[in-house]
């Protein structure tokens, strides 16, 4: 009884250091918000600009620079409102906006495009059970997934469109543009 009490309390102890330290990765949107600020601030432009964070998708692990976190926002800045990548850095437990354009946002994998597929057949047969028998909902979960590239953010919806090559059953390799939502659990297959 001791060595499970004891094991429990190595894993509860892991998985609370795992969190914390996933959540001083993440930061939140008021944070994001004050590295915005304190880089027009530091610009020192001679036309003021507002910028405002409206939403957070969610931030990943930046694929271009190891030690930055890049950011999905909503952002409105007057007339210019929709969605983009800002990249980011921790600075002890402040978080600093870092210059650089067009910053990628990392898609999703090939894993988590094959469970959007499966997730969206499932989801269209129970909203009508009549979809089971459409040829396209019946082939998502059978598709493999080859490659999953070239994401981009869509300014308009905050979706990311990517290049996706899969083997569709009987019809073998297509190659198809796919959008993807990222919400709290995970990725999903965007609505058309």
């Amino acid at each position: 009884m001791r060595i499970i009490t004891s094991t429990l309390a190595l894993v509860t102890t892991t998985l609370l250091t795992l969190s914390s330290a996933h959540a001083a990765t993440t930061p939140t949107i008021e944070q994001i918000q004050s590295a915005v600020d304190a880089g027009v601030a530091k610009s020192a432009s001679p036309v003021p600009m507002a910028f405002r964070i409206t939403s957070l998708v969610g931030c990943r692990p930046s694929p271009e620079v190891k030690e930055e976190t890049v950011c999905l926002v909503g952002m409105s800045a007057g007339m210019r409102d929709g969605f983009t990548v800002l990249p980011l850095r921790q600075d002890g437990a402040t978080w600093v906006g870092v210059e650089r354009k067009n910053a990628e946002f990392p898609g999703p994998t090939t894993d988590e495009v094959k469970a959007a597929m499966t997730a969206l057949a499932a989801e269209k047969v129970a909203a009508d059970p009549a979809a089971a028998n459409d040829p396209q909902v019946k082939a998502l979960p059978g598709m493999v997934v080859k490659s999953v590239d070239q994401c981009k953010v869509e300014r308009k919806t905050g979706n990311l469109l990517c290049a996706a090559k899969v083997t569709v059953p009987g019809q073998g390799d297509v190659k198809a543009d796919m959008r993807f939502v990222l919400g709290s659990q995970g990725w999903r297959m965007a609505p058309r």
